[in-house]
């Protein structure tokens, strides 16, 4: 099965809610668009919601919405922002994590961002944000956890 995304099509002879076409994932660009436009779309969707009191749970979970931007054997290795190839992807970064920051700022305390990422940023606000950084032998699954006699 493969992905979709659609688009709503509009204009003088078309209103904006009749046609329906497949918009194939290649002409939406890279992975960094992908990553802009799906960040873009939650976020005015969750600011939509929150503002207007809708009944939609008041939390955004993301899975390393910087992985267009790190080479995938450095973020394995550090996952530092210095990792970044480039100066505009560095700057690319800190602005998705400014602009999550900034959301959930103005819909405090109504709404929360969970990201788990090698992002490392280090940025005073970035920091206060950082509730756990499982790095140095800490996990998100603590060893202690794990039953090492399971039962059949």
């Amino acid at each position: 099965m493969s992905a979709r995304l659609w688009s709503i099509g509009s204009g003088p002879s078309k209103p904006a809610a009749t046609a329906i076409t497949p918009l194939a994932p290649p002409t939406c660009g890279s992975g960094k668009n992908h990553v802009g436009y799906h960040l873009a779309a939650h976020l005015a969707l969750h600011q939509y919601f929150t503002t207007n009191s809708r009944p939609v749970h008041r939390f955004l979970m993301l899975d390393q919405p910087t992985q267009p931007y790190y080479p995938s054997d450095m973020t394995k290795a550090r996952g530092r922002l210095e990792d970044l190839a480039l100066d505009e992807d560095r700057e690319t970064v800190t602005r998705l994590f400014q602009l999550m920051h900034q959301v959930v700022t103005e819909l405090a305390p109504d709404f929360q961002i969970i990201v788990s990422d090698h992002a490392d940023l280090p940025h005073i606000w970035y920091q206060a944000s950082v509730r756990y950084n499982w790095r140095g032998g800490e996990k998100l699954i603590p060893t202690t956890w794990l039953d090492t006699q399971p039962t059949p």
